[in-house]
């Protein structure tokens, strides 16, 4: 029986499909002289929590002088609520004072925090590094780094990124959709109930360039994959023993979709822009004005 709180039909519309500002890139202004992001930012990209951010740097100030890092004072606070760059309090707003973040601090989270994603820019920076220090010791007066990619994005990597976005929603859609028991005329999805429509909803605010975290994209991909593998050696075992070519040929459609939907999520892994691309984006795009600091100053209550 299909599960009423499961759409009848897995269905990504145009407007999911199509791309939203990206939030590294918009959140970059300039503060005290330097592009920073606030902590948030640079814990969307990291994807940790923003409390690991300002930990890591509070208890380690020694190696987070200002050009790394700092706390906003309450004027630049209110000049950035002025300028809508922080949450008013009340509305989603912090009452902490935010801290910013500057390339080089980003950079230096990444050397110190252990998450996948910090050590990822660790060992891009080791192999950049190694790759340029090499080339100095040869007395090569031009540098080159070899697969740029890894910290700078392309046109064409964006457009094969969006590509195998539309083409990863397609394989997943294609496999939920896909019948499961040609007799009841239940699908993968039917069959998932709350996975299948959780995995939806995340899939289309991933598509939408909102904050969800790639890592919990795959996770949610692979387990369907992985439940609809579990399905077909079920199915495929029940029909062992029975000569129902009608029910054979659902199988093998089941097993082609799981084909399909793996194959797209290796490449889509494959291909993936690194944490690097991400803090590079965001830094190096043209930020924001400093917002206006001369602000009528406030009587502090008793």
């Amino acid at each position: 029986m299909p599960d009423p709180t499961v759409p009848a039909k897995f269905d990504i519309s145009a407007t999911d499909l199509k791309p939203q500002a990206v939030a590294q890139s918009a959140n970059a202004f300039t503060l005290r002289g330097e592009p920073v992001m606030l902590a948030p930012d640079v814990a969307l990209i990291f994807q940790v929590q923003t409390r690991e951010i300002v930990q890591n740097i509070k208890t380690n100030p020694d190696i987070f002088p200002e050009r790394y890092a700092f706390e906003l004072t309450p004027k630049e606070v209110e000049a950035l609520r002025s300028a809508g760059l922080i949450p008013k309090p009340g509305r989603g707003g912090s009452r902490a004072l935010p801290w910013a973040v500057t390339r080089k601090g980003a950079m230096r989270l990444a050397t110190i925090m252990k998450t996948p994603r910090a050590i990822q820019a660790t060992d891009i920076f080791i192999d950049v590094f190694d790759e340029v220090l090499r080339q100095v010791q040869a007395g090569h007066g031009q540098l080159t780094i070899a697969n740029p990619s890894r910290l700078i994005e392309t046109e064409a990597d964006r457009s094969l990124i969006e590509k195998l976005r539309g083409q990863l929603s397609d394989a997943v859609g294609g496999l939920l959709n896909t019948v499961v028991d040609a007799r009841a005329n239940t699908t993968v999805a039917d069959e998932l109930h709350q996975v299948s429509a959780e995995a939806v909803n995340h899939l289309k605010a991933w598509l939408k360039g909102k904050s969800v975290a790639n890592d919990r994209i795959e996770a949610e991909t692979l387990l369907i994959i992985e439940q609809a593998q579990d399905m077909y050696e079920r199915r495929q075992a029940d029909l062992a023993e029975k000569a129902l070519d009608r029910e054979r040929k659902a199988l093998e459609n089941l097993r082609l979709r799981i084909d399909a939907a793996k194959a797209v999520m290796t490449l889509y892994r494959d291909l993936e822009p690194s944490v690097m691309v991400d803090l590079t984006r965001g830094f190096a795009a043209p930020t924001l004005p400093a917002p206006p600091l001369a602000l009528p100053a406030r009587k502090d209550r008793a």
